[in-house]
């Protein structure tokens, strides 16, 4: 039988104590400082507190402060004690073992001063929501800030007597259960950090309310889902069309050039440095003038070679018919629209990291309707964040078309010098694609979301042929998306 706050005293005593229980760097008035306002966040992010310990310590882990094994736990009853000890190897060992702290850490570092509580508020959400937790205590917000707002050294000592007081017993009862309860979980647990963490705190700044967080998360999670089924490495098709140098402004973006050789011919920026050794403080003609005037000197010369490679422009046309994608199907944790930005990704990420011996460009383009409208700003929005690194690099652009036409022009023009793959999303359920005469040069394929199950066919010519995907239906629409994810994958290489 759980123990349960019976009042306002109780409250008090529980979050007194728990700040109390700190294991980083353990209670201080200046570590309480900086822990008081991620509580106040934590507080706005979650209805049910976890001990108040967790959101310090995991403050100060994504901090750079590192455990404090031989930290005591201080007097009190032994059920919490031995808690705190299984909270210690469960929790914080696995959260300062986790691969992704460290981008979670820098992540968390590059936010401004002001966003970074509401940042570590959003990692303890995080933690406790990959860690099935479930015990958490509903505590008064108000209450909750009238005690935090007293002097640390004030709350310390509140806390240090309720850890020893015996009237406590319900408060510490309470904490036993949730050291217990996030012990157990952890256990069981896969990961307590991942990707999305750190994608969503990169673009914390730019999200625009709760819901488009949520969004985001879910569309990485997705991405991290498909991801796991692929391969590690698929081999490409062969290519038909032959390398192209890069354009003269594209260069310096490529690892090449430097210095390749010494000659007696160069500029002085590039001389060798040992030739200095010759310079005299006289004011006489010294060594170094002589073997100027005769051209002597060495110079460093570079490589200027010309980068080859490939250029290769992938297409993502989104169609206004997929309004009818804001759906959740049974089986699929995420809505269609948000699975699809989840494979958007997944396979930027994934041929950029294949193709990376070719000049790879991605374009996801939103057309418009027949009114001039655009119906998936929102989504429009959400697919600028998730490409954010891509698009600050400048191999990945967010458009918008007037229409199918436009975007299938300017496909063909590109063939001149690239080779060029639309990939064409639409769920309406009457669609005229199979109408299109596309340039036989550029490759045209469709991913129809109109059901619960996606399928890709190709147009053009072998227009109307079904995809892998919509022969035999699949046991479940998620087995449907990761077949559709890795034929695309396939083809694209």
């Amino acid at each position: 039988m759980s123990a349960e706050l019976r009042g306002p005293q109780d409250a008090e005593r529980w979050l007194c104590a728990g700040l109390c229980l700190a294991r980083q760097e353990g209670p201080s008035p200046e570590s309480l400082t900086a822990s008081v306002p991620w509580l106040l966040a934590t507080l706005a992010e979650l209805p049910d507190l976890p001990p108040p310990a967790l959101v310090a310590d995991l403050g100060r882990l994504v901090a750079g402060v590192p455990l404090s094994p031989t930290l005591p736990v201080p007097d009190t009853l032994p059920r919490l004690r031995a808690a705190v000890r299984a909270y210690d190897d469960h929790v914080l060992a696995r959260l300062a073992a986790e691969p992704h702290l460290d981008a979670v850490s820098s992540a968390l570092a590059r936010l401004p001063e002001p966003l970074r509580p509401r940042g570590v508020a959003f990692l303890a959400a995080r933690v406790l929501t990959r860690l099935g937790f479930t015990g958490g205590t509903a505590l008064s917000p108000a209450l909750a800030r009238r005690v935090l707002e007293r002097p640390p050294g004030e709350l310390l000592h509140a806390g240090y007597a309720a850890l020893r007081e015996p009237g406590a017993g319900a408060a510490l009862e309470r904490l036993a259960e949730g050291y217990e309860a996030l012990a157990s979980a952890a256990r069981r647990a896969q990961a307590l950090l991942g990707d999305t963490e750190a994608f969503t705190l990169e673009n914390l700044e730019h999200l625009q309310g709760k819901a488009q967080r949520l969004a985001l998360e879910q569309a990485v999670e997705a991405a991290e889902a498909l991801s796991r089924t692929l391969p590690p490495k698929l081999r490409a098709r062969p290519v038909s069309s032959g390398p192209t140098p890069t354009t003269l402004e594209d260069e310096a973006a490529f690892p090449q050039g430097g210095f390749a050789s010494v000659s007696n011919v160069g500029s002085l920026e590039n001389l060798v440095t040992s030739e200095l050794v010759y310079m005299e403080d006289e004011p006489t003609l010294d060594l170094f003038d002589v073997r100027y005037v005769e051209g002597e000197l060495l110079y460093y010369t570079r490589d200027e070679s010309v980068a080859v490679r490939r250029r290769r422009v992938i297409t993502f046309a989104l169609l206004p018919g997929l309004v009818d994608a804001r759906v959740k199907d049974a089986g699929v944790r995420w809505q269609r629209a948000v699975v699809l930005l989840g494979q958007v990704l997944c396979l930027v990420r994934r041929l950029s990291t294949w193709l990376t011996a070719e000049d790879l460009r991605f374009r996801v383009v939103f057309v418009q309707d027949d009114k001039g409208q655009s119906p998936l700003e929102a989504e429009r929005g959400l697919c600028e964040l998730l490409l954010r690194e891509w698009r600050e690099r400048g191999t990945a652009e967010v458009l918008t078309a007037a229409d199918l036409d436009a975007v299938l022009s300017e496909a063909s023009a590109a063939t001149k010098r690239s080779r060029v793959d639309v990939l064409l999303v639409d769920a309406a359920r009457r669609a005229s694609h199979d109408t299109l005469e596309p340039d036989a040069r550029v490759g045209l394929q469709v991913v129809d979301l109109s059901g619960p199950s996606p399928y890709v066919r190709v147009l053009g010519g072998k227009a109307g042929v079904p995809g892998p995907t919509e022969g035999t239906p699949p046991e479940s629409p998620w087995e449907a998306w990761t077949g559709a994810t890795l034929e695309l994958a396939r083809s694209l290489l």
